[in-house]
């Protein structure tokens, strides 16, 4: 009888991936607040899934004040501090917006800028819990990158610069997704 069971497991699986049916995969991310000394505490988690509507950043942090802050996907996988105009900027390693089709230009999620922008984030007196979609990014697009919460909100206009976002408070580094058996 056991026998019979792994065949027909197996058999399944089998199915489901000739089929092209294969589990939704999500990868969840390790939101730290970041400051100009460098990299701090863990203040929350973001799982990240993808679906027909595009990749979806469920959001858990605490920590932060209440009110409006961008969020965006950076270019770089590092949350580490980096040197801006002579000053140490608080997880400046993770490099700009991602743009991958060099647009150079912050217009939201929804327009026709840099692929980085995703949607506002609003905390409230215990933080952010939030779900908000990208529909321009593929789960593949993030992976390896750094999430970056920002202090303020987002306009999504490059003025002022970033959108009114100011300063990085908060930063997780997107892992890569492991390699699938065949």
């Amino acid at each position: 009888m056991k026998k019979a069971m792994q065949v027909l497991g197996g058999a399944a699986a089998a199915m489901l991936l000739a089929t092209g049916i294969v589990a939704a995969q999500q990868l969840i991310v390790d939101i730290n607040k970041v400051s100009e000394s460098g990299v701090g505490e863990k203040i929350g988690t973001v799982t990240i899934t993808e679906s027909k509507q595009g990749t979806t950043f469920k959001v858990a942090v605490s920590g932060v004040a209440s009110g409006k802050h961008g969020f965006h996907v950076h270019e770089k996988g590092d949350c580490g501090t980096a040197m801006k105009a002579g000053k140490a900027e608080a997880g400046g390693a993770a490099g700009p917006h991602y743009d991958p089709d060099g647009k150079k230009t912050h217009k939201g999620p929804q327009g026709a800028g840099h692929k980085g922008d995703l949607p506002v984030l609003t905390a409230g007196a215990k933080g952010i819990a939030q779900s908000v979609t990208a529909p321009k990014l593929k789960l593949v697009d993030v992976q390896g990158r750094a999430l970056v919460i920002h202090e303020g909100g987002d306009n999504y206009s490059d003025t002022p610069e970033n959108g009114g976002g100011s300063g990085r408070i908060a930063c997780g580094v997107v892992p890569k997704a492991q390699a699938q058996a065949r």
